[in-house]
């Protein structure tokens, strides 16, 4: 299956580069390792983070899901299911669209934690009845880059 969402990461040629040290070369082998390193204690930790939220709002989850987080009705693409679980679009290589089970991992990963927060908290807000939260409003409070979709 291919899930899509995350993009692919372009590597610069190596054609034409400065040819490095060896001791710069490995320096940067280190530094790569250390942020590959980082990158899977990043999704480890926010997965657990994310199992935590899910388990502890279980009850409220089960009553208002499922919940459409991205995509609409007719056609979503990544669905928080009322057992707590994640179901997403995904496309086979014949190009044909199906909803598959992921795991927290995988969603935290391609999704991101803080856009899944936001649109876990957006679903969970309008099935409540309430307006959404002025996202823009609030990030350009803080001096830091807001989200393209909010209005400020």
């Amino acid at each position: 299956m291919i899930f899509g969402r995350k993009p692919k990461v372009e590597t610069p040629s190596l054609q034409g580069a400065p040819a490095l040290s060896q001791d710069s070369a490995r320096r940067y082998a280190d530094a790569a390792e250390a942020a590959g390193s980082e990158r899977l204690l990043a999704i480890e930790h926010a997965t657990e983070r994310l199992g935590r939220y899910l388990r502890d709002h279980r009850s409220v989850i089960l009553a208002a899901g499922p919940l459409t987080l991205a995509g609409s009705i007719e056609s979503p693409e990544l669905v928080l299911e009322q057992d707590g679980g994640f179901t997403m679009s995904s496309t086979d290589v014949e190009g044909v669209a199906s909803m598959d089970h992921v795991s927290n991992s995988e969603v935290v990963e391609l999704w991101g934690a803080a856009d899944l927060y936001d649109r876990i908290e957006a679903a969970l807000r309008a099935a409540a009845g309430l307006s959404p939260r002025p996202t823009g409003a609030i990030v350009a409070g803080l001096g830091v880059a807001g989200d393209d979709r909010a209005s400020v």
